[in-house]
């Protein structure tokens, strides 16, 4: 499988710069994901896969991007063409899995596209059609979106349409057969915005460790998380700044991150000494008094989560989210969706040192670039 995706670290992390997408939090917060994979045991009533299209209810693309104007969702395209056999197989299995095509019909805008088609499309406001005659012709839009590589079956994923550009900031490929093992971290990435602060390479990398990895494991199991109602109403003042993981038990990149960035050997250590760790889910019921006022939970469909998460991100609740508090529990940052071990190092030093005290973020960035 070959990757190439155009979202390769266009933001690097910068606190309070990114926007929540709570209707993404709420497309996805009642699925179960425990692994055959690691996403898909829904309860899902059985049904025949249909020879053609699988269990997935495929769109046409203009249907898909009108659709997306009204609820933005993330896309995912296959492309494919009459004559290729594994297109057809990808269908007969990864597609007709009934988990997996529930997750995606629930969470993405399916679209099939035959490469050698003969309509003319509309795509962000430029009309494409097949660029020569008969009956293998590429069609043109196939051949600007798979960047000229005909490869089938191609996978691309889109999210986060930018409107000045006219462009998707994810355009993610992912050339030949997928299976349900190597499709998993494709849809996470795609859907639970990773790709703001991540390379897919990376977050696959961890993903796998996360999740099939018992060395990784074991660190894990090691880490030493406090409840958050005993932390926030702690009398005295702690010794150590406070890392304050939100994340929940459905929102897969807050899995991969909690069991893979706390671990990692260039900063395990170094966290230990400077922070105490919070694991807080933010759908917990707990009355919890912090800094003199009272925080719950009043389970409201429109925001089940407790207040005292949202207070925490600053009315800017993103899963996951981690926040930063001093040794008087005063919240420093809060800094949104998920961070790559190779990063956490940066963050926990810059706050950890209280080199924020002298300089920001991006002096500090640049200064260790310099240094490198």
């Amino acid at each position: 499988m070959a990757l190439n995706s155009k979202s390769m670290f266009l933001k690097k992390i910068l606190p309070n710069s990114l926007l929540c997408n709570t209707a993404l939090t709420h497309s996805f917060r009642n699925l179960s994901f425990l692994a055959f994979g690691i996403l898909f045991s829904l309860s899902t009533v059985a049904q025949p896969a249909d020879a053609e299209n699988g269990l997935v209810k495929w769109m046409k693309l203009e249907d898909a991007m009108r659709a997306y104007e009204q609820q933005p969702k993330p896309l995912i395209v296959d492309f494919y063409t009459d004559w290729c056999g594994w297109c057809k197989h990808m269908i007969k299995t990864t597609y007709s899995n009934p988990g997996l095509a529930a997750y995606i019909n629930q969470n993405f805008y399916p679209v099939k596209f035959d490469a050698e088609g003969k309509d003319t499309i509309t795509y962000l406001g430029q009309k494409y059609g097949p660029l020569g005659v008969g009956q293998r012709t590429t069609h043109a839009l196939a051949a600007k979106l798979l960047q000229n590589k005909m490869v089938y079956p191609t996978t691309l994923f889109l999210n986060n349409l930018d409107k000045q550009k006219n462009d998707f900031t994810l355009s993610l490929l992912a050339s030949g057969y997928l299976d349900e093992k190597k499709i998993e971290p494709l849809l996470v990435f795609s859907l639970e915005n990773v790709f703001r602060n991540s390379t897919y390479d990376e977050f696959n990398e961890n993903f796998q460790k996360a999740f099939f990895d018992s060395l990784s494991k074991v660190k894990f199991e090691k880490l030493k998380w406090a409840n958050p109602k005993e932390t926030f109403e702690k009398k005295t003042p702690d010794t150590k700044k406070t890392i304050v993981f939100i994340n929940t038990d459905w929102c897969n990149s807050c899995k991969v991150m909690k069991r893979t960035t706390f671990i990692h050997d260039s900063s395990a250590a170094y966290i230990n000494s400077k922070y105490q760790l919070v694991d807080f889910n933010p759908e917990i019921t707990d009355v919890i008094s912090f800094k003199g006022n009272t925080f719950s939970n009043p389970q409201n469909p429109q925001f089940p989560f407790h207040q005292l998460a949202q207070a925490i991100t600053r009315n800017n609740f993103v899963l996951p989210t981690l926040a930063i508090l001093d040794e008087e529990m005063n919240l420093i940052d809060a800094i949104p969706y998920y961070i790559n071990p190779s990063f956490i190092n940066d963050i926990c030093r810059f706050y950890g040192d209280n080199i924020y005290k002298q300089k920001n973020w991006a002096d500090y960035m640049s200064q260790k670039a310099v240094q490198k």
